[in-house]
C-alpha cells in the first residue's frame, strides 16, 4: 500500500504536470471536433484545388467553381431559389423537389448574396456540422475512437463532394444526424422540430418518424415523456406536411408529387429485384462510365444498403435498424436505381457500423480507397458527367 508520504512526494521534475493553460491549449489543439473540421477543410481544400487545376480558375476562383459545380440537380434548386415553383411547362416538373433547400438559398440571396454562392456556402457548412454531429451521435455508444472513425470516414466518403456543391445532401445530414443526437439525448420536441426541417428538405426525411417512435419506446423514461415524444412526432410530420401542402398550393393536389415523379422521373413503387436487375441489365448497353456509375455503382450501393440495413439489427440500436431499413426501402422499391451511392451519405448506421471495424488495416483500405472514390466521382461530376 502508498504511504502518505509517496503519496503526497513533490511530482517528478522528468514528467512535469502541465500548468491548466498549456493542457487547454493540448486539448483544444486535439479536440476530435477540431480534428474533423481540419480533414474536411482538406478534403474541400484537396477537390477545391483539383477542380480549379482541371478546368482552370480565371478570371475568377470562386465563379468557376461555381459553374464547374452546377450540375444536374444543382440548376434545379438554383431555378426554384430564383424563380419558385411553377405550375406549368417543364419547370412544372420541379415539384418533385423539397422546398427547404432552396427557400435558404433564395433568403441568403435576398441579402445581396449571388444565389450560386449562397447554395455553396450552406452546403460547405453544413456539410461540417453533419461530420460533428455524427461524431456525436457516434459518441452515445462507442469510444472516442470509434465516434471519429465514424465521422471521418463520412467526410471522405465517396460521394462526400456532394457536402460541397449545391445539392440538399450536406443540409439533409445536418439536420437528420442533429435530430438523432437530440433523440439520443432524450430531447424529444427538439428531435421532432429539426427532423421536420429535415423531412421539408428531403422525402428521407420521414425516415425519422418511426427511428423516434421505435427511439422513444426504447426509452425508460417514455412513459413520463409521452407528451413530449407526441409533439415530437407532430412536428417532424409537419415538415413533410409543409411539403404536401405546396404540391396544393402550386398545383391544387397535396399528393401532385407522386403523378411527376412517376410520369417525369420514372419512379414509381416497385420490387426492389426490378431496379437491381435494371441496373444489371445497364452492364450491357451503356457507355464505359454510365457502366460504372448507373450499373456497378447503383447495385453496389444498393448492396450496401441492405447489407447496413441487416447488421444495424444485429450491432446497432433498434432505432438505427429502422431507420436504415425504411431508408433502404425508400431508394431501391422503385424500377431504376438511381442515386443511391448519394443517398447513403445520410445512412448514419453504416458509418457507425465501419468506425466499429476491429480491424485498422481494414478501416484504412476503407479509407484510401473512398479517397480515391470521391477524386474520381467529383472531378466526373465536374466534367458534367453522371456520377450519382
Amino acid at each position: 500500500m502508498t504511504s502518505l508520504r509517496e503519496t503526497a512526494a513533490p511530482p517528478s521534475r522528468r514528467y512535469p504536470t502541465p500548468t491548466s493553460a498549456a493542457a487547454a491549449g493540448r486539448a483544444a489543439l486535439h479536440h476530435p471536433w477540431t480534428s474533423l473540421i481540419v480533414l474536411a477543410l482538406l478534403v474541400k481544400v484537396l477537390l477545391i484545388t483539383l477542380t480549379l487545376v482541371a478546368f482552370g480558375a480565371a478570371p475568377d476562383p470562386i465563379s468557376a467553381l461555381a459553374r464547374t459545380w452546377d450540375q444536374w440537380d444543382a440548376q434545379h434548386y438554383l431555378y426554384l431559389a430564383t424563380h419558385g415553383y411553377a405550375a406549368s411547362g417543364d419547370a412544372r416538373n420541379l415539384i418533385a423537389f423539397f422546398p427547404l433547400y432552396p427557400a435558404l438559398i433564395s433568403a441568403m440571396a435576398a441579402t445581396g448574396l449571388g444565389a450560386r454562392v449562397a447554395a455553396l456556402m450552406i452546403s460547405n457548412v453544413a456539410g461540417v456540422l453533419a461530420a460533428i454531429a455524427l461524431y456525436e451521435v457516434a459518441r452515445h455508444d462507442d469510444d472516442d475512437r470509434a465516434a471519429w472513425r465514424a465521422a471521418a470516414f463520412f467526410t471522405v466518403f465517396p460521394t462526400a463532394y456532394f457536402l460541397l456543391v449545391g445539392y440538399t445532401e450536406a443540409l439533409f445530414c445536418t439536420l437528420a444526424f442533429s435530430a438523432v443526437l437530440l433523440a439520443r439525448r432524450r430531447n424529444w420536441v427538439g428531435a421532432g422540430m429539426v427532423g421536420g426541417l429535415a423531412a421539408a428538405a428531403r422525402l428521407t426525411g420521414i425516415a425519422l418518424l418511426p427511428f423516434l417512435v421505435v427511439e422513444a419506446l426504447a426509452s425508460r423514461q417514455v412513459r413520463r415523456s409521452l407528451s413530449q415524444v407526441a409533439l415530437g412526432a407532430s412536428l417532424l410530420g409537419l415538415g413533410f406536411v409543409v411539403y404536401l401542402a405546396t404540391n396544393q398550393l402550386v398545383l391544387g393536389d397535396a399528393f401532385a408529387f407522386v403523378a411527376v415523379q412517376r410520369e417525369h422521373w420514372a419512379h414509381r413503387l416497385s420490387a426492389p429485384w426490378v431496379g437491381f436487375a435494371s441496373a444489371i441489365h445497364s452492364l450491357s448497353w451503356r457507355v464505359p462510365w454510365e457502366k460504372l456509375t448507373v450499373g456497378a455503382g447503383e447495385m453496389v450501393g444498393g448492396v450496401t444498403g441492405y447489407a447496413t440495413a441487416a447488421l444495424s439489427w444485429i450491432r446497432l440500436r433498434p432505432s438505427d435498424a429502422v431507420y436504415a431499413s425504411v431508408v433502404t426501402v425508400m431508394v431501391t422499391f422503385v424500377p431504376f436505381w438511381l442515386s443511391i451511392p448519394r443517398y447513403l451519405l445520410a445512412m448514419y448506421p453504416l458509418f457507425l457500423l465501419v468506425g466499429r471495424l476491429g480491424s485498422r488495416w481494414l478501416y484504412l483500405a476503407l479509407v484510401i480507397a473512398s479517397l480515391l472514390g470521391l477524386v474520381v466521382f467529383g472531378l466526373a461530376f465536374g466534367l458534367g458527367y453522371w456520377a450519382f
